[in-house]
């Protein structure tokens, strides 16, 4: 399923929406950035047209299951003139499995200071072929770029042709915002980022995200390569966090993101 399929909802009662994750996904559970993704424009359905996202904060309360519908309940929490709100609650089998407090923003133009794109990354052009990511495959082509530090470099796009409403870029550079997202604090600790071979004796580890908060800054173009970089902030008590930040080609600061993750480790 492409992603401006799974970004298809369906409006099921007043403020109520509907989607799914593909079939034969691959994984035993949602990824978070697909359930993060249609909470938003699940709310982006009840704000004006004029507003776009100018930030989320998302809680993962349960792992979803991919055999069932996802139905998001939107709550108009206020709507203003240049700012509106919304929460999102995603049910699964009468449980909340994630929860989201979403803010949209009337463009207001005004002085403009940019974090710049890191120096010396190489260009997706020059970097191998997308890497694999188990049996799972995100609706984002990606390609790695090599980092010395603990963290995790990568540039992506969506596979063209990908419909022109901005609302869709913006729901699509959230979900690719979780893409490798808590890689940068399990690189911190040694562990694999893509799941070892069975009996292989790689460390491995139970993880997932808990929370999930970005910012956006410009509407992007997520079927033109943009770069994200994150790092580890913080290894402590089971838990992970991370901080990251998305440029498009030209170097343009397209939004920064921070994740919480648990992050129990085995061997």
């Amino acid at each position: 399923m492409m992603l401006q399929d799974i970004l298809d909802l369906e409006e099921v009662a007043t403020d109520v929406w509907r989607g799914w994750t593909p079939e034969n996904s691959g994984r035993p559970d949602i990824f978070g950035g697909q359930v993060a993704a249609q909470a938003l424009r699940a709310a982006a359905h009840t704000v004006d047209p004029t507003h776009f996202a100018n930030s989320v904060h998302c809680s993962f309360l349960r792992r979803g299951r991919p055999d069932l519908p996802i139905d998001a309940h939107v709550e108009r929490l206020r709507a203003g003139r240049t700012y509106s709100s919304r929460r999102v609650d995603i049910y699964q089998d009468s449980k909340i499995i994630f929860t989201m407090v979403a803010s949209f923003h009337l463009p207001e133009p005004g002085p403009e200071v940019d974090l710049t794109v890191p120096s010396a990354v190489p260009g997706p052009d020059k970097l191998a072929s997308p890497t694999g990511m188990g049996t799972w495959s995100p609706s984002v082509e990606m390609r790695m770029v090599a980092t010395e530090s603990p963290g995790v470099r990568w540039w992506g796009r969506v596979a063209s042709p990908f419909p022109a409403d901005p609302v869709l870029h913006l729901c699509g550079l959230l979900y690719a915002s979780d893409l490798h997202a808590g890689g940068a604090a399990m690189a911190a600790v040694d562990l694999p980022i893509v799941p070892p071979p069975s009996g292989s004796g790689q460390r491995t580890g139970n993880f997932g995200s808990l929370d999930h908060g970005l910012w956006f800054h410009r509407v992007p173009r997520v079927d033109e390569w943009f770069f994200c970089e994150v790092r580890s902030l913080q290894v402590r008590d089971s838990r992970g966090l991370v901080h990251g930040a998305m440029f498009d080609e030209d170097g343009r600061h397209l939004a920064t993101f921070t994740q919480e993750m648990f992050l129990k480790l085995t061997v």
